[in-house]
């Protein structure tokens, strides 16, 4: 079983990753970035960054793990 979830430990970072993406996409298709305010902008660019902090820091881990 161990070695099954080590095959596809990719699908860990993948399936999370996609799930965000597709919310963002819907939140920027319903008027999230419309009016132009900077504090929206802001608020967009930090969770991208949020996300991508924890991309590569999940990405770390597992490359030395293996």
């Amino acid at each position: 079983m161990k070695k099954n979830l080590l095959k596809f430990r990719f699908l860990l970072i993948l399936i999370p990753v996609g799930l965000f993406i597709r919310y963002i996409d819907i939140k920027v298709y319903d008027g999230f970035l419309s009016n132009n305010s900077l504090s929206e902008h802001y608020i967009y660019l930090g969770f991208l960054l949020i996300v991508l902090f924890i991309l590569i820091f999940s990405i770390i881990y597992f490359d030395k793990k293996s």
